[in-house]
């Protein structure tokens, strides 16, 4: 006997979501929805998302699992795109909610802002702010995970 799926099985609702950083394939597995740091914000995604490409800034990723569970992570700056139910994130960098500590993250956040007073327009290159500017964007991240767990 052949089970046929409802409109509202978590099953009927699922998507395929990749994670892969510039050295692993991180996961892979079938999601009902996923929540991620786009650039200019956080963005959601279901199954029947139309397709897009978008930056992803720092902050949370949230993927909810065919049985309800979740599960956060931090992700760090790449891509995101989301093409025939399939979402791929192209992180620069992923790490679990469960990797850093408030107090570690506290002072990440603390030498990002001494690195941002230290660096001198004039003298410093473009690519080295950007990396300043990032790191203190993790930083930041970290931190408001942290709080919130």
């Amino acid at each position: 006997m052949s089970r046929i799926q409802s409109p509202e099985s978590p099953v009927a609702n699922e998507f395929q979501c990749s994670v892969v950083t510039p050295t692993e394939s991180v996961l892979e597995e079938s999601v009902t929805y996923a929540s991620f740091p786009a650039w200019d914000g956080q963005q959601g995604v279901m199954k029947g998302t139309a397709a897009f490409l978008s930056k992803l800034g720092a902050g949370s990723l949230t993927l909810q699992s065919t049985d309800g569970s979740s599960r956060e992570f931090l992700l760090v700056g790449g891509f995101a795109q989301m093409q025939d139910d399939v979402l791929t994130l192209l992180a620069d960098e992923i790490l679990g909610a469960g990797d850093f500590e408030l107090a570690e993250a506290e002072k990440n956040l603390a030498a990002a802002a001494q690195a941002v007073t230290q660096v001198d327009e004039g003298s410093s290159s473009p690519q080295r702010r950007l990396e300043i500017e990032r790191e203190q964007q993790r930083a930041y991240a970290m931190v408001q995970m942290a709080r919130n767990r």
